[in-house]
């Protein structure tokens, strides 16, 4: 019997180990100061944000943004694809997040025919369920004006043409919504970043 009686004491002793070992794991990983991770990833967070912001901005006062509004169609994504090239606006995506690894959503919301906003995920990148944005995805956003008289563009460098988008029966926004009036439609640019 006394060897059964050892056995019971080693298991035991065994089995208080492990809860010391287990306690001591728990109270040391509670012990560790995780606010510099965090710290760092509120910063980079929030640096993404002032570049999507800074992006729709500096295109929209150059242009850029219009232009590529106005030369989007099926077939033809806005990205920083490299395999062809550029529009000034796909220049600075490219330049922004393209060259720096990151991946983004674009979007165009719109007002359609049935009086709703459509949403349109135009940019080539983000479509497959691997790149679905993020819980830490930033976002930024902006207007496009578009009026009745505002020419249409076309191809890698969306060049303008001599078709005003009231012209254009195959344009993507077929709602003028304001028919009397010089405003066509009002898109909203939204930049989604991760």
């Amino acid at each position: 019997m006394v060897n059964g009686d050892r056995g019971q004491a080693y298991t035991l002793e065994g089995v208080l180990a492990a809860i010391l070992v287990v306690t001591a794991t728990v109270y040391g990983l509670g012990a560790i100061d995780t606010r510099a991770w965090e710290d760092e990833t509120r910063s980079e967070t929030r640096q993404l944000k002032y570049q999507a912001s800074d992006v729709l901005s500096i295109a929209g006062e150059s242009g850029a943004l219009r232009d590529a509004v106005m030369c989007y169609r099926e077939g033809r994504p806005i990205d920083g694809n490299q395999d062809r090239t550029l529009a000034e606006f796909e220049q600075i995506l490219n330049l922004t997040f393209d060259s720096q690894a990151q991946q983004y959503a674009l979007n165009f919301s719109y007002w359609n025919t049935t009086n709703q906003r459509e949403t349109q995920l135009v940019s080539d990148r983000s479509q497959s369920s691997n790149d679905q944005p993020p819980a830490s995805a930033v976002a930024a956003s902006t207007t496009v004006t578009i009026t009745d008289n505002t020419s249409r563009r076309i191809g890698d460098e969306c060049n303008p043409i001599p078709l005003t988008v009231k012209q254009d029966g195959e344009f993507y926004i077929s709602k003028d919504v304001d028919p009397s009036g010089p405003l066509y439609n009002v898109v909203e640019v939204r930049l989604v970043v991760w």
